[in-house]
């Protein structure tokens, strides 16, 4: 019987990868998706109307992580369209725009004034207080500046906002409290 087992166990080695080698076409799709190292990331996932704000930000965070920022804004920002109250999304969507701040060589102050309030949405509305601490982390590390005790937030955001007319250059943190002074 174990020698029964072992012959045929030999013939299908010999056959099954005659047959694969035949029909390699059967695992190539770089014609069909765009392949990125074996990843392959297709625009039919948000053309399907059945998504969810978790299956969008997981979209937007496999984004993030291939490098694609606009993609990846454009995703999270319709997970938190759908779901404004879902701050996990926030976190990723504040994320990727800064991200986006960050990596710009001539920085944009709109970019810079909505990255700021969409922290200052983390800092005030979450649950936790790890992902309060992480949203004013965020604010300091944009500002140099957090809202103070009894601050109402309009005016924090006055005080930390800049003219989206571009006459003020954005600088990050501490460095744009010496570049105000």
């Amino acid at each position: 019987m174990a020698k029964k087992a072992l012959i045929i166990l030999a013939i299908s080695a010999l056959v099954i990868p005659a047959a694969i080698a035949k029909e390699d076409y059967i695992m190539d799709t770089s014609g069909i998706g765009k392949s990125h190292n074996g990843v392959i990331s297709s625009d039919q996932f948000l053309e399907l109307g059945t998504n969810t704000p978790n299956a969008l930000r997981l979209e937007g965070e496999q984004s993030m992580r291939m490098g694609h920022l606009d993609r990846a804004v454009m995703v999270l920002q319709r997970s938190v369209e759908m779901a404004p109250g879902d701050i996990d999304g926030r976190i990723m969507y504040a994320t990727a725009l800064e991200q986006k701040l960050v990596g710009q060589k001539e920085r944009d102050p709109a970019l810079f004034n909505f990255c700021i309030k969409q922290w200052l949405f983390v800092a005030k509305k979450a649950e936790f207080p790890d992902q309060q601490m992480q949203g004013r982390s965020h604010i300091y590390n944009l500002t140099g500046s957090l809202p103070k005790m009894w601050e109402q937030d309009r005016k924090f955001l006055v005080r930390v906002m800049l003219p989206e007319d571009g006459s003020v250059k954005v600088a990050l943190g501490k460095g744009k409290k010496r570049a105000a002074e």
